[in-house]
């Protein structure tokens, strides 16, 4: 489908101008195009006679121009005078807005009429529609009953996974306190490998942990005469029961 004709590229037929309203305002911002002599109302009804459907923006972007185009007509006539040498402020600002509307229009005119001449161009691709293929039946082997048995196995929950490997060992500090106070009230001192003669790796640890908090509480000292050496565990003052 061709796109709709640029506005302000359509042809105007006036009494001192022939062309493209960008043209005729190019021409009157170069002062080439007397706007004295230019009548406004041919403008408007040559631009609006196009017979062509416009796009809101375009259409508004137009109405502006022409609005410029009006004003600057209007102070250029009401200020005329022969005797005043001096620029109207107000008339040139009315003429730099409309040349600035005229530039910033002109990528947005060339980008239209790219692709308008594209649009045939484009229009013509025609994609091939494939319908989408069949799914290829899957032939399955074996009886109802082999098919019922091997559903049932999908649906049977899974065993619990056992914990059998992990270590649930808990050992008590405050256990271990209690029987290092108790083997201290009956002796004023305990060997720690007597203590831990049949413990396990933890226990030891832990037994360790209890020595070391006995003696933090001033029940205990604490004495390994060689690195790495049996440690000996001496009651300090008077043991809690």
């Amino acid at each position: 489908m061709p796109g709709s004709r640029d506005p302000l590229r359509l042809p105007l037929e006036l009494d001192l101008f022939e062309g493209p309203l960008d043209l005729l305002l190019t021409l009157v911002l170069r002062e080439e195009i007397d706007l004295a002599e230019l009548a406004l109302v041919q403008v408007v009804h040559a631009t609006l006679d196009g017979g062509e459907p416009w796009d809101p923006a375009t259409a508004g972007e137009l109405v502006l121009l022409l609005a410029a185009f009006a004003e600057l007509k209007a102070r250029r006539l009401v200020g005329d005078d022969e005797g005043d040498l001096t620029p109207d402020p107000e008339a040139e600002d009315v003429r730099e807005r409309l040349a600035q509307r005229l530039i910033a229009y002109a990528p947005f005119q060339r980008a239209a009429a790219w692709l308008a001449d594209n649009d045939g161009v484009d229009g013509a691709v025609r994609y091939r529609r494939v319908p989408l293929g069949v799914a290829a039946s899957v032939p399955v082997g074996g009886s109802r009953e082999e098919l019922a048995a091997a559903m049932a196995r999908v649906l049977t929950e899974p065993p619990t996974p056992s914990l059998a490997h992990l270590n649930r060992m808990r050992v008590n500090v405050g256990e271990l306190v209690a029987r290092l106070r108790g083997a201290l009230g009956r002796v004023r001192s305990v060997s720690f490998d007597d203590m831990t003669r049949d413990a396990t790796p933890l226990e030891e640890g832990v037994t360790l942990l209890a020595c070391l908090e006995l003696a933090r509480r001033g029940e205990a000292t604490l004495d390994q005469p060689e690195p790495f050496g049996d440690i000996a565990i001496h009651r300090q003052g008077r043991t809690q029961s």
